[in-house]
C-alpha cells in the first residue's frame, strides 16, 4: 500500500508541475525560446499570497488578487526581459531569462529572506482510502489544476484571443498576414504563463513552505516534465509532469529519496535521445 501512498503523492506534486510545464509549453509555441525563470516565478507566487494572507483578505480573493498581479508582471516581464533580447539569437534570449531568475531570486532574498515560510492548507485534515492518506490540500490541487486546464482549453478553442494565439503560435508569417498581432499575442503568453507560476507557488506552498531556495528546482522539474511528455503539445506537457511527479515519489519512496532527481534526469535524457519529440506528442517536432 505504500506505493499507493507514492503514487497519490506524485499525482498531487505532478499536478503542480503541470502548471509550470504549461508555462514551458506557452512561451516555447509562442517564441521559440525556453524561459528559464519559472521556477522563480513560482516561489514569487507563494510569497504573494503570504504577504495577502497576513491582510486578512478572504482566500478566494488573494488568488484572483495574485493571478492578476501575475498576468501584468508577465506583461512587464515580456516587455522588459523579453522584447529587448529577441532582436538577436535565441541564446541571447535565454541568457537572459537565466539572469531574470538570478534577479527574482536576490529579490525574494531582499523583501521575504532566504528562508521558507509556514503557509497555511487551504483545508487542514486528511482522509484514509484504503491503505493510503490523502490531505484534504491534495483535492484542492487537483481540482485548481483541473479547473485550470478546462479554462485554458476553452480560452484557445473558444475565443477569438485564443485562437489568435493559436494562429500565431502555428505559423507567425500567415497569422500577420490575416492581421493577427503576433507580438500583442507573445505579450499575452507571457502574461498567461506568469499567472500560471504564481498561482502553482499558491498550490504549492503548504507542502513546501513559501520562498526559500526552490525555485530552480521546480524550474527543472517542470522543464523535465514539458520535454518528457512533448513540449509542443499542451496535453502532452501535462501528462509528462504527471509522470515525472509519480515517477520521483516511487523512485524515492522506494530508495529513501537518493535516487528521486537522478531518477527523473536521467528520463529526461533519454526522451531527448530516444524520442526527442516527447513520449506523448503527435506529429512533428515542430511546427512551421
Amino acid at each position: 500500500m505504500e506505493y499507493v501512498q507514492f503514487v497519490i503523492v506524485g499525482l498531487t506534486v505532478g499536478a503542480i508541475y503541470s502548471l509550470i510545464a504549461l508555462g514551458f509549453n506557452l512561451i516555447v509555441t509562442s517564441t521559440g525560446i525556453f524561459d528559464f525563470a519559472q521556477g522563480e516565478k513560482v516561489v514569487l507566487g507563494g510569497l504573494i499570497a503570504l504577504s495577502l494572507i497576513k491582510l486578512n483578505i478572504p482566500f478566494a480573493v488573494i488568488v484572483l488578487i495574485a493571478v492578476v498581479a501575475g498576468f501584468i508582471l508577465g506583461v512587464l516581464y515580456e516587455r522588459l526581459v523579453i522584447a529587448p533580447t529577441l532582436r538577436g539569437s535565441e541564446v541571447v534570449t535565454i541568457i537572459a531569462t537565466l539572469g531574470a531568475s538570478l534577479f527574482f531570486f536576490h529579490g525574494h532574498g531582499l523583501i521575504w529572506g532566504q528562508r521558507g515560510h509556514p503557509f497555511p492548507p487551504f483545508t487542514s485534515g486528511q482522509i484514509r482510502l484504503g491503505g493510503a492518506t490523502i490531505v484534504y490540500q491534495s483535492f484542492w490541487v487537483w481540482g485548481v489544476v483541473l479547473v485550470t486546464l478546462g479554462a485554458i482549453f476553452l480560452f484557445f478553442t473558444r475565443t477569438r484571443e485564443g485562437k489568435a494565439m493559436v494562429a500565431s503560435a502555428t505559423n507567425s508569417t500567415a497569422a500577420e498576414l490575416v492581421g493577427i498581432n503576433v507580438r500583442r499575442m507573445r505579450v499575452y503568453a507571457f502574461g498567461i504563463s506568469f499567472a500560471l507560476a504564481i498561482l502553482a507557488g499558491i498550490l504549492i506552498s503548504p507542502f513546501t513552505l513559501a520562498g526559500g531556495t526552490i525555485g530552480f528546482t521546480l524550474t527543472l522539474k517542470g522543464f523535465a516534465g514539458a520535454i518528457v511528455g512533448g513540449i509542443y503539445s499542451p496535453i502532452g506537457v501535462v501528462l509528462g509532469a504527471l509522470l515525472v511527479g509519480i515517477l520521483e515519489q516511487v523512485v524515492g519512496g522506494a530508495t529513501e529519496y537518493g535516487f528521486r532527481d537522478p531518477t527523473v534526469y536521467a528520463l529526461l535524457l533519454l526522451v531527448l535521445l530516444v524520442r526527442p519529440r516527447g513520449i506523448f506528442s503527435i506529429g512533428e517536432d515542430r511546427k512551421a
